[in-house]
């Protein structure tokens, strides 16, 4: 299967193959709510959109990342869907690619993303700060100070007004399992 070049250098971070099941929920980024999942397949909740890869859970309720699998569009370019399937809106757009969400996530980590769809605003006005996650220890500040500094990852100018056009643009483009099909 191929990898968006960007996750392909984050398991070589990791010190990890995706293609090894060994590897699954790789812990190396476990710390910021990036557990790589291996090899990266549809995350099956009854949410997750069918056209998904999951490549990374946060360890917590379900909570998966993925990338949309659409037509005459690359992988390294394709758009990023965090499901979070204990909420009625499970869904959200989170990056027009993978780079863009490792930016959304390079203050607060990946933990915080599920936020999004609980309490929406406050969210968006903590990733529009200036500052890192005021509870973040050191281990976490190191691994997002890593991520950062390999992918020269900067945080969201607008996060509200970016989620609103990323949703706009490319939620209409998931397929959902059909609700008969889960029950």
């Amino acid at each position: 299967m191929e990898l968006p070049a960007v996750l392909s250098r984050i398991w070589q971070i990791a010190g990890a193959d995706p293609a090894d099941s060994a590897a699954d929920w790789n812990a190396t980024f476990d710390p910021i709510g990036l557990i790589l999942v291996a090899p990266p397949r549809n995350g099956g909740y009854w949410c997750t959109p069918l056209n998904s890869v999951s490549f990374a859970n946060t360890g917590g309720d379900g909570v998966h990342y993925s990338w949309l699998v659409l037509p005459d569009r690359s992988v390294d370019f394709a758009p990023i869907v965090m499901t979070v399937p204990m909420c009625d809106t499970p869904n959200v757009i989170v990056g027009e690619n993978l780079r863009e969400f490792l930016c959304l996530g390079s203050r607060f980590g990946y933990f915080a993303l599920e936020q999004l769809v609980y309490q929406p605003e406050q969210t968006i006005d903590a990733l529009a700060s200036e500052t890192f996650d005021p509870e973040a220890g050191a281990v976490e500040r190191g691994l997002l100070q890593r991520l950062t500094s390999e992918f020269r990852l900067s945080p969201w100018d607008n996060p509200g007004k970016r989620l609103a056009a990323l949703r706009d643009k490319y939620l209409p483009l998931l397929t959902l399992p059909d609700p008969a099909d889960v029950a």
